[in-house]
């Protein structure tokens, strides 16, 4: 049987890098601070993965931390950034020096190219982006076309077709079936378009959990390769509703990035396996960030005020 239809996919997470080549380009999934694979990120980097091709329509701490680890050969990006801690320091630093290839998306224009792949079409053309100099600067990716309906210009979109997606769900059956409690950003259109896919997810149930909550299910398991569970997986960014966003790990995180050496933090996630990981960034923490969600629940602009 191939993974794609062999109703146990679920694997532990050192076997992530049986599904990633280096080389490989890899979508992902994830936007701002929220629902960043990086347990799998951390992995790739303990694998020694090289030259990848990392593709991200918003990145952060994911795409900065690979960078940092040496595992990217080239990026393609609408944004990649540390929001409220600053520019992705890494990140910043590869691209001004010319050691890392890149290529730069608008982020409607990544989405549509990922939604052409999926629909099976070589482009998809849509408005815009009016004002802006990517489309002339990168004509193998984007054209000028004529509405055969109205003569309206539009803005082509050339597919984009990932290696392997990434991507960290909620929940997620043995069969692949995997589902998401709020957003899912870009990961829905990512997983359609890649060649394979993985999702890794806070856990692993019986197909009966998934059927009891079918409306939340948004990347049925035939599109699936392989399942791994990793509780907080998207640590420190964000997964909503198991736990907020680390404010504080990423506070330490961007204070190393931006000193210029940040050798001991990545050889740190090297020697560790993502169990080790857990305990030493998060422990007893957990519940904290798990309060965090609770805590914005209640929270309205009555309550701000008062």
């Amino acid at each position: 049987m191939t993974a794609k239809t062999s109703p146990h996919k679920a694997i532990p997470i050192e076997g992530l890098s049986a599904w990633v080549d280096d080389g490989d380009s890899i979508a992902l999934g994830g936007g701002w601070f929220a629902n960043h694979p990086m347990a799998a990120v951390r992995e790739l980097i303990r694998a020694g993965r090289q030259g990848l091709h990392a593709i991200t329509v918003v990145g952060s701490v994911d795409i900065d931390l690979l960078v940092a680890a040496g595992v990217l050969g080239k990026v393609s990006f609408s944004m990649v950034t540390l929001e409220a801690f600053g520019l992705a320091p890494n990140f910043r630093r590869a691209i001004e020096a010319g050691t890392l290839d890149f290529v730069e998306y608008t982020g409607l224009g990544l989405n549509i190219g990922f939604e052409a792949q999926g629909r099976g079409v070589p482009f998809l053309p849509y408005r815009g982006p009016f004002g802006s100099d990517i489309p002339a600067r990168y004509p193998e990716i984007y054209q000028t076309v004529e509405c055969p309906f109205t003569g309206e210009s539009l803005t082509a979109v050339r597919a984009v077709q990932p290696d392997v997606a990434i991507v960290h769900a909620l929940r997620a059956d043995a069969e692949g079936n995997a589902q998401w409690d709020g957003t899912s950003g870009p990961d829905v259109e990512m997983v359609k378009a890649a060649k394979k896919v993985v999702v890794t997810c806070e856990e692993v149930v019986d197909r009966a959990v998934i059927e009891a909550n079918p409306h939340m299910t948004k990347v049925p398991g035939y599109y699936v390769d392989a399942v791994i569970e990793a509780p907080f997986g998207a640590h420190p960014t964000s997964h909503v509703p198991s736990y907020g966003v680390d404010a504080w790990k990423l506070l330490d995180y961007a204070t190393a990035a931006a000193g210029g050496s940040f050798d001991s933090y990545v050889d740190r996630i090297r020697s560790e396996d993502e169990a080790s990981y857990r305990a030493r960034e998060i422990g007893e923490r957990g519940e904290v960030l798990r309060a965090l969600i609770d805590v914005a629940k209640v929270l309205n602009p009555e309550e701000v005020s008062a």
